[in-house]
C-alpha cells in the first residue's frame, strides 16, 4: 500500500514505539514482533514491513534531535521532510521526553 500515513496511524506507531523504548530504557525484555503484530490489528492497512520502516523513521527523527532511540531500529536515511515534521509534532505532544 502506498497511501500516505494518516495522523492517527502515525500517532499509534509513535505510541507503540515509545512503549518499547520505555521498556528498553528500563532494561525490561519485550518482543518487537509481538508489538508489531498488535499494531497491525489497529492499523489494518499497514503490514509488518511498513510498520518496521515507520519505526526506523521515528528512530531517525529521535536521532536527529539527539534523543535516545530503540537499538533495533536503525534510523532510516531517507525520511521525507513532511513526515519528519509530523512525527516530531507527535513526539512533542506526547510529553515522553519532558
Amino acid at each position: 500500500m502506498n497511501e500516505p500515513w494518516t495522523d492517527n496511524e502515525l500517532k499509534e506507531a509513535v505510541f507503540a514505539y515509545f512503549k518499547m523504548l520505555r521498556l528498553e530504557m528500563n532494561n525490561t525484555p519485550y518482543i518487537k514482533s509481538e508489538t508489531n503484530r498488535n499494531l497491525q490489528k489497529l492499523l489494518i492497512n499497514r503490514n509488518y514491513k511498513s510498520i518496521e520502516y515507520r519505526w526506523q523513521n521515528i528512530s531517525s527523527v529521535l536521532n536527529d534531535n539527539k534523543l535516545p532511540f530503540i537499538k533495533g531500529y536503525k534510523p532510516a536515511k531517507n525520511v521525507g521532510t513532511s513526515v519528519k515534521e509530523r512525527i516530531w509534532t507527535i513526539i512533542n505532544e506526547s510529553g515522553f521526553f519532558d
